[in-house]
């Protein structure tokens, strides 16, 4: 879906819902409690997070989805995500690869591609080569996991400023 317009709706308990809207009337909704702290951040960070909630989501399976064998282990032990990863790099006019990466959890790899996309700033400012994706992230099954585009960088790096 290509998001066209995005709108942040509150109520009166303190709930705040992210719609991402579409063509043809496709929405996604993303609703965080009241009690999170975090919908007192501002629109952008509402934004941010609702994406992080929906990767996640993506990500991780239900019991329901994993195989047999799966659903059969020790659910105390956190579940490791499929290792290793290929970072995949805007430069220039193409792409470039990293593969065979191991990071302990998601956030691991979230934190590297965000280094990673604030790094290239530098590299593609004076191409003009700055929209769209700047780091993606693939699992070792080659479903692309994470991407991080080059305004979340921007935004990151002015708020470290």
């Amino acid at each position: 879906m290509q998001v066209l317009e995005t709108q942040i709706v509150s109520n009166s308990e303190g709930v705040v819902t992210v719609e991402f809207l579409g063509e043809g009337g496709e929405k996604i909704a993303v609703t965080m409690a009241g009690s999170d702290p975090r919908p007192t951040y501002g629109d952008t960070a509402l934004i941010d997070r609702a994406k992080e909630m929906m990767v996640q989501c993506a990500v991780f399976e239900t019991v329901e989805h994993r195989s047999a064998q799966e659903s059969n282990r020790d659910f105390s032990e956190p579940a490791k995500p499929d290792s290793p990863f290929t970072f995949e790099y805007r430069d220039h006019d193409g792409m470039r690869q990293l593969k065979g990466v191991e990071f302990p959890n998601l956030e691991a790899v979230h934190d590297e591609a965000l280094r990673s996309a604030i790094d290239l700033l530098d590299d593609t400012a004076a191409e003009g080569g700055q929209q769209g994706w700047a780091v993606r992230v693939r699992d070792a099954n080659g479903k692309i996991v994470l991407a991080i585009d080059f305004d979340e960088a921007k935004r990151k790096k002015a708020a470290a400023e």
